[in-house]
């Protein structure tokens, strides 16, 4: 059984928690035990989760008091940090989401593919696009890339399609590579309407002048590299928010 990273675990259930409550006041989360407790999980996961909570300004660590929801983070619709899934981020903005693909194949790898993966010899990867809409209007374009190595060499690209329309890349590496995506890294860039159609076949389709782009590196619980995407957002129906813990001091 492949175990997903316990403190993004952890997280993960305190988002859930903070949704589901209903929030009157300062409202303070449950001691550091009885989370680990609940979950199973040592206290030291707990205390990690909670750094990275207070880092991204979710929760409020007030010395002698406890840890307490910060109502501001509870407000924003769709936060930069946590990497959520597309339908997810368009539902939380406003929207009906639903999506296509538009594009799934195997082809050799970039250079830019290959400086971001770590690898050598380009190899072959396996390249997947996918057009999600907001009401029906075009919203993100995702492509992603990942080694086709990583999956079962017994699976045609019908039946990996088949599998892209019912789960995400995470879900499909999981179940056929084992791979656990455990965090990211992204650059973010704007595009104009002329280099969006040069990127994405789906370029076309969106209705916006310019879109705000993430180019990621996804790593696995060993830290390699496993996939390259790019996402193209249209800031018209995806708006990101991000509450930043300032770290800056008065001589």
């Amino acid at each position: 059984m492949i175990k997903a990273n316990l403190s993004s675990t952890v997280k993960n259930y305190l988002y859930q928690y903070i949704r589901s409550t209903q929030l009157q006041g300062n409202t303070k989360l449950p001691p550091e035990n009885v989370i680990s407790a609940n979950l199973g999980v040592s206290r030291v996961t707990v205390r990690r989760a909670l750094d990275e909570l207070e880092k991204e300004g979710v929760v409020l660590r007030i010395h002698g008091r406890g840890t307490f929801v910060n109502p501001e983070a509870v407000n924003i619709r769709v936060n930069l940090m946590p990497g959520e899934e597309f339908t997810r981020l368009i539902e939380a903005s406003g929207y009906e989401g639903t999506f296509e693909i538009v594009d799934i194949r195997k082809v050799e790898a970039d250079q830019e593919t290959m400086e971001a993966l770590q690898l050598k010899e380009e190899p072959e990867i396996i390249q997947v696009e996918k057009l999600y809409r907001a009401n029906g209007h075009p919203a993100i374009i995702s492509i992603d890339r990942f080694p086709a190595a990583l999956m079962d060499k017994s699976l045609t690209l019908d039946a990996i399609r088949s599998e892209f329309l019912q789960k995400s890349t995470f879900d499909v590496l999981r179940q056929y590579g084992g791979v656990v995506v455990v965090r990211d890294k992204i650059q973010i860039e704007t595009m104009n309407r002329k280099q969006l159609e040069d990127a994405a076949l789906g370029g076309s389709s969106m209705e916006c002048d310019s879109v705000l782009v993430f180019h990621g590196i996804n790593y696995d619980q060993g830290n390699v590299p496993v996939i390259y995407d790019s996402e193209f957002y249209d800031t018209n129906f995806v708006k990101f928010s991000l509450l930043r813990v300032k770290n800056v001091y008065s001589d």
